[in-house]
């Protein structure tokens, strides 16, 4: 998580105070990474202080700089333009002097490219004027990090610093200073800060994401049920059909409906018939009647029993979510790959079923017939294992095989966790299972699809741990 959002941005006295702790001059620029629109890492090589980084915001309530002790990993997906520019014009370039006006938030660094001068002005103000802008020794602007044409910073056009400041009627003091570095206090102040405000944001994201999935989840449902509905008379289609092909001499050409004898109850029914018919394809249309309404009662079944699945474990997925995990890096990154729009990061399904990783080892689960059988025929090798519930039918679980590593009990458990839940033994607390590997499974003659009988099996008695359980179905895409 970069720094920042969640403190005033700093004033000229201690930006001055922070440039004095830099070894700026005599540094090399080694490279530049940008995190977003305006946040940058410069990265130093100084003869006798090292490697170090310079960090960078601009154009937010928080604009600073400041030395940077821990990496920051985030960086922006794409190459943005100036970034270009940086790496192509500015890397290997040493800084020869470090000007800041006077009583300003404008700092200036020159920069000796190789024989080549260039300025370098970082303008920490928090408002349309901040800026990153480099220009040639006659200040003609070269390249900026925001295009500003209101203010005429563009490229190639001249850079105006403005006139100099006085300290008239502007008091600004230091905050109050801790033991130690200026600007390793600035970091951990923003950095703790920043903390709670970028939390807060993700778990504002993950809940409104989520929400709005569970939502359009529970109208799929709403509109399934109606389906189902009203297909649910196909039973009484059925014995309409029935009746018709018994009684089909009874049937005329063009007649619009026919009165028979319903057999199970004794009493009369008026069946409509489609008048433009002949006779005996009265029979026939009313058969395609009832397929039609029964294949619609059962996809409406299937549907609704895969969308009340999903839902269950979307709401599982934002429970665990939204609990403070005890690895805090882990719970950050999951709420960050959570928040994430469909199309921010694709990720192709190489594999039918759940992908989820357990460590080192990778789970693949099937969740019903087709994906159990599937994923036994074509992504399994002999030396995977197996992980099934005993006297349960259900999904299959196999963990991929690490060449030389044997499988942790904590493995077997993640892995035991998903059968259960993919099984009809989720509603018990506690669950038998047995696990083999793939090599000691053989298909049942003449069974059903994907049935297998194991053998040199061994057993496993597991307590469902609804915590590991959501930990496991995070780590997979659906949310």
């Amino acid at each position: 998580m970069r720094p920042g959002r969640g403190s005033v941005s700093l004033n000229w006295r201690e930006i001055a105070l922070i440039i004095s702790e830099l070894p700026l001059e005599g540094s090399a620029l080694q490279a530049v990474v940008q995190h977003d629109f305006t946040a940058l890492s410069w990265h130093f090589y100084h003869r006798e202080a090292g490697r170090w980084t310079l960090y960078t915001e601009v154009a937010s309530p928080h604009a600073r700089l400041h030395l940077l002790s821990k990496p920051i990993k985030e960086k922006t997906a794409k190459l943005q333009r100036f970034i270009q520019f940086a790496r192509a014009r500015l890397i290997g370039s040493r800084v020869t002097a470090v000007y800041q006006y006077p009583y300003d938030r404008l700092v200036r660094l020159t920069l000796d490219n190789h024989g080549t001068p260039l300025f370098l002005f970082i303008r920490l103000y928090s408002g349309s004027g901040a800026n990153i802008i480099v220009t040639d020794e006659e200040f003609v602007i070269l390249d900026l990090l925001l295009r500003r044409p209101r203010r005429n910073e563009v490229s190639g056009a001249p850079f105006d610093a403005g006139e100099e400041r006085s300290e008239e009627g502007k008091p600004f003091s230091i905050r109050h200073r801790t033991d130690g570095s200026f600007n390793r206090q600035i970091e951990e102040e923003y950095t703790r800060q920043s903390t709670t405000a970028d939390l807060d944001g993700l778990l504002t994201a993950v809940r409104t994401k989520a929400e709005r999935d569970i939502d359009r989840i529970r109208a799929s449902i709403v509109r399934q049920t109606h389906t189902l509905n009203a297909a649910a008379d196909h039973e009484r289609l059925r014995l309409h059909a029935d009746l018709l092909s018994a009684n089909a001499h009874l049937l005329g050409d063009n007649m619009s409906e026919v009165e028979l004898v319903d057999w199970n109850t004794g009493e009369p029914v008026t069946i409509t018939l489609d008048s433009r018919l002949k006779g005996r394809e009265q029979v026939q249309r009313a058969y395609e009647r009832y397929q039609k309404a029964k294949g619609a009662a059962e996809h409406a079944q299937g549907e609704l029993a895969r969308l009340k699945e999903e839902l269950e474990n979307r709401t599982l997925q934002l429970q665990g979510l939204l609990e403070p995990w005890e690895d805090r890096a882990s719970w950050i990154e999951a709420l960050k790959r959570a928040s994430d729009e469909p199309g921010d990061a694709p990720v192709a399904q190489k594999s039918p079923g759940l992908v989820i990783q357990s460590g080192a080892f990778t789970l693949l689960v099937g969740r019903n017939a087709k994906e159990n059988d599937e994923l036994l025929r074509h992504h399994t090798r002999g030396n995977d294992w197996w992980v099934h519930t005993r006297d349960y039918s259900g999904g299959y679980v196999f963990i991929k095989d690490i060449r030389s590593k044997s499988v942790p009990l904590d493995v077997l458990l993640d892995a035991a966790t998903l059968a259960i839940h993919y099984s009809k033994a989720r509603s018990a607390a506690k669950a038998e299972l047995y696990y083999t590997q793939v090599k000691y499974l053989r298909r049942a003659k003449g069974g059903k699809q994907g049935l297998v009988l194991p053998t040199q099996e061994k057993n496993l008695s597991v307590v469902l741990d609804e915590g590991r359980l959501r930990r496991l179905l995070l780590t997979h895409d659906d949310l």
